[in-house]
C-alpha cells in the first residue's frame, strides 16, 4: 500500500472511534482493566492530541493506531522507572497540569488491524511515531515494551527473556525486533509496568478460565502468571515490560 499516510488526532479528530476500534483488536480482554489506564487514557486524545496518530489509506480505512505520550525526565535513561506504562501515563498528565514542559516522548502502544498484521505496518506505524516527536524537537523516545511473544513462554523471567537472540543476533522477540532495527537500544525492564486486579469472578469473565484453588495461574495472552487469592477473592496480574529507547536524530 504506498498510498498510506500519517494523520494525527490533531489534524483529525473525527478518526478517534476508528483508532479506537483497532486498539479494541490488539489486547486480551484483561488488559483493558489497568486502573490507571482507567483514569488517563481517554486525556492522550484531549490533551495530547498531536502524539496521537492513525495510519490511513486513501479510503480513509484506519490500519494502524498509535499513541504516545511526552514527559519530563531529567535523570539518565536507564533510571526510568520499574512501573513502566502506567508510569509514563501518569507523569505525563502530572507533567502536563504542572505546566512543566515535556523533553522526552514514550510510546503506548502501536496497534496494527488484525487482517494486516506481519505485514510490515508495525514499522510503518514506530516510524511515524518517531517522526512526530522528531517534529516536535525531541531527541529521545523511550517505549515499555509488550514483547509480543512472551506469552508463550510465561514462566521465564522477563530478565532472561530480554537477552534471547536469534542466530543473526537479532531479538528473538518480534516487536522487540522491530524496535531493534529502527534502531532502538534495551536500557532496562521495568517489571511492575502495569498492574491490573480484580475478583475472581471478573479474572473468570476476562479470562474464560476457571480458578479452583488459590495459586498461581497461566493465562492467554498474559506475559507472567496470574496469582489468585481465593480468600480474598482476588487476582493481581503484574505485567513487566522492557524499557527500550530510541535516539531520534
Amino acid at each position: 500500500m504506498s498510498d498510506v499516510r500519517v494523520v494525527t488526532i490533531a489534524e483529525r479528530p473525527d478518526l478517534v472511534a476508528a483508532a479506537e476500534e483497532v486498539n479494541l483488536q490488539g489486547w486480551p480482554e484483561f488488559m483493558f482493566h489497568d486502573p490507571v489506564a482507567g483514569v488517563h487514557f481517554g486525556k492522550l486524545y484531549d490533551w495530547f492530541p498531536e502524539y496521537q496518530f492513525v495510519l490511513v489509506d486513501s479510503d480513509e480505512r484506519v490500519l494502524v493506531s498509535g499513541d504516545a505520550i511526552p514527559f519530563r525526565w531529567d535523570a539518565r535513561i536507564d533510571q526510568l522507572p520499574d512501573r513502566g506504562w502506567d508510569f509514563v501515563l501518569e507523569q505525563g498528565v502530572a507533567d502536563r497540569e504542572a505546566g512543566r514542559e515535556p523533553n522526552i516522548v514514550s510510546a503506548i502502544q502501536v496497534v496494527v488491524r488484525g487482517d494486516l498484521l506481519g505485514t510490515g505496518f508495525a514499522r510503518r506505524g514506530l516510524d511515524a511515531m518517531r517522526g512526530i516527536a522528531t517534529a516536535a524537537g525531541i531527541a529521545d523516545l523511550v517505549a515499555p515494551v509488550r514483547p509480543n511473544a512472551k506469552h508463550r513462554y510465561p514462566l521465564t523471567p522477563m530478565e532472561r527473556y530480554v537477552v534471547w537472540t536469534r542466530d543473526d543476533g537479532t531479538p528473538f522477540d518480534p516487536w522487540m525486533r522491530v524496535h531493534h532495527r529502527a534502531g532502538a537500544q534495551v536500557v532496562g525492564v521495568c517489571s511492575r509496568s502495569m498492574t491490573i486486579t480484580g475478583s475472581v469472578q471478573q479474572w473468570s469473565r476476562w479470562t474464560d478460565m476457571a480458578f479452583p484453588d488459590s495459586g498461581q495461574y497461566v493465562v492467554p495472552g498474559a506475559l507472567v502468571p496470574v496469582e489468585i487469592d481465593r480468600n480474598a477473592d482476588a487476582g493481581t496480574y503484574v505485567e513487566p515490560n522492557v524499557w527500550m529507547h530510541h535516539r531520534l536524530t
